[in-house]
């Protein structure tokens, strides 16, 4: 049976071992769309001489933390940790225990977007695409873009984009805008949509037998009310004409057998309820178009679920961004998910990680590499983007 081998915790690049003697549990967030963040939670100890241990110092080869200091977190069941996060510390907060040995500190913090969301600006963009934003706000951030081309130019004789907030907010608009993806890893930055077609990672058991099931426990729900047909209409300012876009088709792959319009078949109902969204002021016909898809994808997910895994029994980090296979949820939850967001939690006592994932239909494809047994822990997860990182220095990125 596998065991926790490595979680390899650096303070501004350097491993400090000491902190391990004190370290009571460590957590990290990995999500897509939202900001990935960690916790800290430090023993701390009253001097002889006064004051506290890791409060009075003020540098971390002393054991000091301060806001801004790099962390950086990976685990792993083998010699080649996996980075979780690599971000900066955001906050430092002591607990003071009746029990004097209880008491802690608790460091939290977030990925290198958390630098992204401070400045609040108002900024015109003119004659760019949404992806050429991304790109730029990326790299102003030093930050290695991973975008995907949204093809539609904002010309600004017709719209002129601007942005109004943090550099963070605007990308988070943009990527809502048209479905796709925003988030932070490591020393990169990503703007796509869901990549449904990757290698799935190690399948969740659910129920699969003693030796085999691997969740703890798994909630997921479908819903049947989100329309599935995109409208959009305008007034042409110069010519008055009525223009109009529709977006029936899903822009994303089929990650189970039955989509939402399948679900409704045969029923008294709309067999495919229209949703009008209300277009930005003068924009194109392809901007339309490319908004009507955003809501589109977004209304793709109909089932979403979350669960609990334990960590030693899967022996590896499940990924937010990836594909999994969920087996033994029966044939309408079995099947092919999105991870959007995985909690790992570390403490003396075990590893859990606590995930959400979701997908745009019911049932098994027929396809699904389900696997037999249990992979080594050495083989490869399906999670071909390995987060890269600085081996040393006190930034995520240069």
């Amino acid at each position: 049976m596998p065991r926790v081998r490595h979680c390899v915790i650096r303070v501004d690049g350097e491993v400090h071992e000491g902190l391990y003697d004190d370290l009571i549990a460590v957590e990290v967030s990995e999500r897509v769309g939202e900001p990935s963040s960690f916790a800290l939670q430090v023993g701390i100890y009253k001097k002889q001489q006064g004051g506290w241990t890791r409060l009075d110092e003020t540098s971390a080869a002393d054991g000091g933390f301060a806001p801004w200091q790099r962390i950086t977190v990976a685990a792993s069941f083998d010699d080649s940790p996996d980075v979780l996060i690599d971000g900066y510390v955001a906050g430092v907060g002591p607990r003071f225990e009746p029990v004097e040995a209880d008491s802690y500190v608790l460091v939290w913090g977030y990925d290198a977007s958390y630098a992204m969301d401070l400045d609040e600006k108002v900024v015109a963009w003119p004659d760019k695409k949404y992806s050429d934003i991304a790109t730029e706000l990326f790299q102003a951030y030093g930050l290695d873009p991973t975008v995907v081309d949204t093809q539609v130019v904002q010309d600004q004789t017709k719209e002129l984009l601007i942005q109004r907030g943090t550099d963070w907010q605007f990308l988070k608009d943009l990527a809502r805008r048209v479905g796709f993806d925003v988030f932070v890893r490591g020393g990169a930055g990503y703007f796509r949509p869901a990549e449904l077609s990757r290698t799935p990672q190690k399948d969740l058991a659910v129920h699969v037998g003693t030796l085999g099931t691997n969740v703890t426990w798994f909630e997921p729900r479908v819903v049947g009310d989100l329309p599935t047909k995109i409208a959009m209409a305008r007034a042409n300012p110069l010519t008055k004409a009525i223009e109009k876009v529709e977006v029936s088709e899903s822009p994303l792959r089929a990650l189970g057998e039955r989509a939402g319009d399948a679900l409704r078949e045969g029923r008294q109902i709309p067999a495919q309820p229209v949703a009008l969204a209300a277009p930005e002021p003068l924009v194109t016909d392809q901007a339309m178009e490319a908004l009507a898809t955003g809501i589109r994808r977004r209304n793709d997910w109909i089932v979403t679920g979350e669960g609990e895994l334990d960590g030693t029994l899967y022996g590896r980090a499940l990924r937010a961004d990836g594909v999994v296979l969920i087996k033994g949820a029966g044939e309408s939850f079995s099947g092919r998910y999105y991870v959007t967001e995985v909690t790992h939690r570390i403490t003396p006592a075990g590893y859990t990680q606590r995930f959400k994932v979701t997908r745009n239909g019911l049932g098994v494809q027929g396809d699904e590499p389900f696997q037999s047994g249990d992979a080594e822990p050495g083989e490869p997860a399906g999670n071909d983007e390995r987060v890269e990182v600085r081996g040393a220095g006190r930034e995520v990125a240069p």
